[in-house]
């Protein structure tokens, strides 16, 4: 299986094992690099759900899991946007997601990750009209069959007197139906449903 890690600067990358022709481990056999960036901060674009624009200024990526269905592997982190390192009236998380083939090799991989077009894809969002208002956290991924369950958590925020916080606690969750990749932008990939809250009539938690 997939290993995740983070890197200090908050790149992510996955560890995939590596094997030959006959499916042994190549280790010993050809040496090959051992992972590969999947988000880097401030470097790897991400395509909000609109799709109409990328964002690189002040971002910032986090708690990445890795989940296969359906022929496809799709990465997700936390990606923020940091009022520090971008624009102050902004602090916020989505859930991202990158998406792989599986039947691309090592070498095919590696030579997607790091074409110009490689994209962090927004499935999850916690904007209110165009405003964004709060945090996603720990995205969570299950699947069945061909679908793929996102759970994460969702807090809302505010800026106080020009300090921004965290207000109450819900859960989110987002169902997608995979499609065999045949080629075409990726964010096609895994047709994303609406999200829900899971919480009892969309009250928060006590704080």
């Amino acid at each position: 299986s997939a290993q995740e890690r983070g890197a200090n600067d908050g790149s992510i990358f996955f560890r995939f094992p590596l094997k030959d022709s006959s499916g042994r481990s190549a280790s010993g056999v050809v040496k090959l690099p051992q992972g590969i960036d999947l988000f880097v901060s401030q470097k790897t674009q991400v395509v909000p759900k609109s799709g109409s624009a990328s964002v690189t200024e002040g971002n910032l990526f986090a708690s990445p899991s890795l989940v296969s269905a359906g022929g496809l592997i799709a990465a997700f982190a936390e990606g923020h946007v940091d009022a520090a390192r971008g624009t102050p009236n902004k602090l916020f998380s989505d859930v991202v997601a990158g998406y792989i083939d599986t039947a691309w090799n090592w070498s095919t991989l590696v030579g997607e990750v790091k074409k110009d077009t490689w994209r962090a894809h927004a499935v999850l969002g916690t904007a209110d009209g165009t405003n964004p208002v709060g945090f996603l956290h720990r995205p969570t991924t299950a699947t069945k069959g061909n679908r793929v369950f996102l759970l994460a958590g969702n807090s809302k925020a505010s800026n106080v007197g020009g300090s921004w916080r965290e207000g109450g606690l819900d859960l989110k969750l987002v169902v997608g139906d995979v499609r065999k990749p045949t080629g075409g932008e990726p964010s096609g990939w895994i047709t994303w449903g609406t999200p829900k809250s899971l919480s009892p009539n969309n009250s928060v938690f006590p704080k």
